[in-house]
């Protein structure tokens, strides 16, 4: 009797379960819930000068009582309608530039936010912030290049450094004059920190310059005016905001500006007493009367008054010119500078005499030689190699002149050549033992002038391991300069 009331029960919980399986839920579905949006402040007040700058930052956030936050949207539109444009954003927080319209320095701004939930429901009443804020004008100043030149021809270079109190990206564009700020400006993209300016024609006496900007080689469409010949120059530069602000002028410092007058450029490298005239006299006397010259070492307080701003301009600057005659005593600056500089100038067809003194200090195993005829120097151990007064230099071309010391010279560095160079030029030398401190006639490689010759099979490098003003024992330089200019060079 127990056994059959256990199997009754158990059949009436199976046909219950049974029945209960064919029946839906009962009651009704909730519909979903729209999010809620809330800013961190609610108000902003501020007025005058106390209002916030034109870059701020915002900081919101939204709840879903069913669901989860996706997303929101936020605009700018003073009033809410279904022409409303809404940003999406997933984020939290975010910095708006909210710069016055143009002319204006105050504005309020009306941002307005709303949370997405996972159903793609939004919030009807998003949350509203009025932001008060004031333009501050930007900011501009000239940053130093390599060299800042007080002298130059027709090619400059400048750098210069922009900011906002609003924010980098408050900023325009540059307007940029020289000398005239009541000209027309030249403008300039607020992407902009240097720009280098190239005279089209280097011998007017107004120039109209070809503009690059930052490290470009092709130049801008327009050209800028306003750049005068052997006067003073300044540059003056003022960065323009999105409300229209202007910073005060950035004013350069002076520069005086040559105006190019010869095709032959004279590159004095000596610091102290320089023999410039000995160089302008032959010329003169092989009917080049007319040079212009650059003192290219000169410096006042340990800067360089006559470099560009850096190599590249200093190559176009030498790059105004068909013939370089470069002389120096220091031959670690003079190599050193011309390598860096000169590429252009060579691939151009220019052609270059140089004449520089190889002293003890000068490093044997330096590349600052490669542009050069010279491959290496001859420094013998144990050995100095001088020239004595009166010593000659003979020609390897009987068509050459002999030439003369008129000084001893204590160290000379006789060349090996590289291939493709030639000598010019022998020079009796005296060898003196460093250790017997005996003297002998040196009978080893003594070179000492050689020449260069380009692709086109052209002379367009002569170089001088002597000072060529100490070799006119026989007063016969003018030949010696007719055969370089004239015969080698094609002048």
């Amino acid at each position: 009797m127990r056994i059959q009331l256990i199997h009754i029960i158990f059949f009436i919980t199976i046909a219950s379960v049974l029945f209960s399986c064919k029946k839906e839920f009962e009651g009704t579905l909730n519909a979903n819930q729209a999010p809620n949006t809330f800013t961190i402040i609610d108000t902003i007040i501020r007025f005058g000068d106390d209002r916030l700058t034109s870059q701020v930052t915002l900081n919101w956030w939204g709840n879903d009582a069913d669901g989860f936050i996706v997303g929101y949207e936020y605009t700018f539109d003073e009033i809410i309608s279904d022409a409303t444009i809404w940003s999406y954003i997933e984020i939290q927080d975010s910095t708006f530039i909210l710069a016055p319209a143009q002319g204006e320095d105050t504005a309020n701004y009306v941002f307005h936010i709303r949370a997405i939930d996972n159903d793609g429901l939004s919030d009807p009443t998003p949350a509203q912030l009025v932001i008060p804020v004031k333009n501050s004008p930007p900011t501009i100043v000239f940053t130093p290049g390599i060299n800042n030149p007080k002298k130059s021809f027709p090619v400059l270079k400048y750098y210069w450094g922009a900011g906002d109190p609003d924010g980098e990206n408050n900023v325009e564009y540059f307007q940029l004059y020289f000398n005239d700020t009541t000209a027309s400006p030249y403008i300039l993209d607020k992407t902009v920190t240097s720009v280098l300016f190239h005279a089209q024609d280097a011998t007017a006496d107004n120039f109209i310059c070809n503009v690059f900007s930052n490290a470009s080689s092709i130049a801008e469409e327009e050209t800028i005016n306003g750049l005068s010949a052997n006067v003073w120059n300044k540059l003056y530069i003022r960065a323009i905001d999105q409300s229209g602000a202007m910073s005060t002028f950035a004013i350069s410092d002076s520069v005086f500006v040559k105006q190019v007058t010869s095709s032959i450029l004279l590159v004095d490298g000596y610091t102290a007493t320089s023999p410039i005239n000995f160089y302008v006299d032959n010329l003169s006397e092989n009917g080049f009367s007319v040079l212009d010259t650059i003192k290219i070492f000169e410096e006042i307080a340990g800067a360089y008054t006559q470099q560009s701003a850096d190599n590249i301009t200093q190559g176009k600057v030498f790059n105004l010119f068909d013939i370089i005659i470069w002389f120096s005593n220091d031959a670690n600056n003079s190599f050193s500078l011309a390598q860096k500089t000169t590429n252009d100038f060579f691939i151009d067809n220019g052609k270059m005499l140089m004449s520089v003194y190889i002293s003890s200090s000068f490093d044997p195993l330096s590349n600052f030689l490669d542009f050069t005829p010279i491959a290496s120097l001859i420094d013998p151990s144990d050995t100095t190699l001088i020239l004595d007064l009166g010593a000659q230099l003979n020609p390897t071309d009987v068509d050459y002149p002999v030439l003369q010391g008129t000084s001893i010279v204590g160290i000379v560095k006789p060349i090996a050549l590289q291939p493709g160079a030639t000598e010019l030029y022998n020079a009796d030398l005296t060898a003196k033992n460093n250790i017997t401190l005996e003297f002998s006639p040196w009978t080893g490689n003594s070179t000492v002038i050689a020449k260069k010759i380009n692709t086109g099979g052209e002379t367009n490098f002569v170089i001088s391991t002597l000072e060529i003003q100490k070799l006119d024992g026989l007063l016969n330089m003018n030949d010696f300069f007719q055969k370089i200019l004239i015969d080698e060079f094609g002048l």
